[in-house]
């Protein structure tokens, strides 16, 4: 495969990654303007265990999200007629299985407005983000 389509592909990935965070950031703000109309008192205990539960989804979301990116990556572009559509998918995937921390806190905030356990699970998601970014080497 020519190296050009390559390059382009390669910079189409770290946009695709950028797109994912810039939306989980969006939805983390849009929750910060609205939190005002829906906060209610909790108790601690229902926060450790929100917490806790959230946690609990990063602990088995992550590691999942990094054996796909193992396993997944390098797709070599010779080969596979669908390279691009076959990364794209794993890429696709294993930020979906990383994000899940923050879609499980915001389930937990729509339903008893915790900004504590949102903030949990946007930052253990970025820690997951992190981890599975596009990188060069990923399409030879």
């Amino acid at each position: 495969m020519s190296e050009g389509l390559l390059n382009i592909y390669r910079r189409r990935a770290k946009q695709f990654y950028y797109a994912f965070l810039t939306f989980l950031s969006l939805v983390l703000l849009g929750s910060l303007i609205l939190y005002p109309f829906f906060k209610l008192p909790l108790p601690a205990k229902m926060l450790i265990y929100a917490s806790s539960l959230v946690l609990l989804v990063a602990m088995f979301s992550i590691p999942i999200s990094l054996v796909i990116r193992k396993r997944g990556f390098p797709v070599i572009s010779d080969t596979d007629p669908y390279w691009s559509y076959t990364a794209t998918r794993r890429y696709f995937w294993s930020f979906v299985i990383a994000g899940l921390p923050f879609g499980v806190a915001f389930l937990i905030y729509i339903i008893f407005a915790s900004l504590l356990v949102l903030f949990i699970g946007y930052f253990l998601t970025l820690c997951g983000l992190i981890l599975v970014k596009p990188r060069e080497e990923d399409v030879v």
